[in-house]
């Protein structure tokens, strides 16, 4: 059974397909990555080159050997290290594998649902080798149980990650970020629907746009315009996979005028919003 992937997105279809899981291994940086959100929940372990995480209004320090666990509605985007070689494995996973194969006491979708989950665990070198072992074991191809073996494989990388949560949980590591980057994050996420542009944003966060600019930049490897670009992609996804019409969406994201819609999502996402619509 084929599970392991050369991409986030071919994984990502895969579980999505087959209401099931899907994983990758890249050692690429990305840095043109966009704000994006997942059909499924996903668990990201970097071993080496991270910079930041921007996972909804926190950014993350990333050291070698972190995993995150990110739900669907977490809108987000890595930054790698400029000067590192950027390697990290990716497990999607589809909501009803986790609901499907949770038992008793034992939900799996805890790690990724949990009102005050922990979104960073930071690995010892021992469990961070574990994982890597786990995630390995997903490109093996076996004679004979092979789909039982990956599935074997999956659910204790799950349940490794519940069983780590459940013992940090109370000292769970927070984000980290400059104060106007924090501000500025929080208004385009509560305003985004509204007129957004640069210098609105840096009024309120309290520094000047190029202040603004520059740390953004810093924090966040991207600019304001593209994160507001990218934040208005993320909620017309959710509105579209939800059955709101391309037109409320247009207006409900921000976008005033609708052709300017329908371009800026196609080139963010591949798609038409309305073959998007169809899709889901």
């Amino acid at each position: 059974m084929k599970c392991f992937f050369d991409s986030c997105t071919a994984a990502d279809s895969h579980a999505i397909k087959n209401r099931s899981f899907g994983a990758f291994y890249s050692d690429t940086k990305n840095q043109n990555q966009l704000v994006h959100i997942h059909e499924c929940c996903e668990v990201f372990l970097c071993l080496e080159g991270g910079k930041n995480f921007l996972i909804d209004d926190t950014v993350y320090d990333i050291s070698d050997g972190d995993l995150f666990v990110i739900n669907p509605f977490e809108a987000h985007k890595v930054v790698p290290h400029p000067d590192k070689t950027f390697c990290r494995y990716v497990l999607h996973v589809h909501p009803s594998f986790l609901y499907d194969h949770s038992e008793g006491d034992t939900n799996l979708s805890d790690s990724f649902y949990a009102s005050k989950k922990l979104t960073r665990i930071s690995l010892s070198p021992e469990e961070a080798a574990t994982f890597t072992v786990l995630f390995e074991s997903l490109r093996e191809s076996k004679a004979y149980g092979d789909d039982l073996f990956k599935k074997l494989r999956a659910l204790e990388i799950l349940l490794n990650i519940s069983s780590i949560v459940s013992t940090r949980h109370k000292n769970a590591p927070t984000g980290e970020s400059h104060a106007s980057v924090r501000l500025a994050i929080d208004y385009i996420n509560t305003h985004y629907a509204q007129e957004l542009n640069l210098n609105i944003v840096a009024k309120n966060a309290f520094v000047s746009p190029t202040q603004l600019s520059r740390l953004f930049s810093r924090y966040c490897g991207t600019t304001v315009t593209k994160y507001i670009i990218s934040k208005r992609i993320a909620n017309a996804k959710k509105l579209l996979s939800d059955g709101h019409s391309v037109t409320d969406t247009a207006f409900l994201c921000g976008f005033g005028d609708y052709a300017n819609f329908i371009r800026t999502f196609k080139k963010a996402v591949g798609v038409p919003p309305g073959k998007y619509k169809s899709y889901n």
